[in-house]
């Protein structure tokens, strides 16, 4: 006769647990450069993100929330971020 697991470390919940700790070690990795990257592109000021928008070779500024972004928009930020 096979003895019964109980508990909380029975094979299924171990499985679940392994790939929960798998998932929250490697998370940072697969999302912290495009979070980082967005972060950095942000400014207090508009004049600030107009500065960053002449080095990156584009015009004007767009809001995001409270922050500034350099560029006319999103899509012309991206497309200047290409370019440089």
């Amino acid at each position: 006769m096979t003895p019964h697991i109980s508990g909380p470390f029975q094979q299924p919940n171990r499985w679940a647990l392994l790939t929960a700790l798998a998932a929250a070690a490697f998370a940072p990795l697969l999302t912290t450069s495009a979070a980082e990257a967005h972060m950095k592109g942000m400014f207090k000021t508009k004049q600030d993100a107009e500065k960053r928008a002449a080095e990156l070779k584009c015009k004007g500024a767009f809001a995001m929330g409270s922050l500034w972004m350099p560029c006319a928009n999103e899509q012309a930020l991206h497309k200047a971020l290409q370019n440089n």
